[in-house]
């Protein structure tokens, strides 16, 4: 990627990321403001992108990335409704 330039795409990451999102506004979708709910959803995924790289660097095996995605986004939407 560094040396030819050419930007590299999951689907998988992406798709994960989505997934993490909607996971991360469930705990509080009836008492959040829309525009609130947007800012849960993308730090969600930002969740995500730590969490599945932390499971890499412990060499912890999750094919499906379950973990980051239910446990850490999950996590993020319990203590981002407050």
């Amino acid at each position: 990627q560094w040396k030819t330039g050419e930007a590299e795409y999951d689907l998988t990451y992406a798709m994960n990321g989505a997934l993490g999102g909607l996971v991360g506004i469930t705990a509080g979708c009836s008492v959040v403001t829309p525009w609130a709910a947007l800012v849960i959803g993308i730090i969600a995924g930002w969740v995500y992108c730590g969490a599945s790289a932390t499971l890499i660097k412990l060499k912890i095996d999750d094919a499906v990335d379950a973990v980051p995605v239910h446990f850490a986004n999950g996590m993020w939407g319990c203590i981002a409704v407050g």
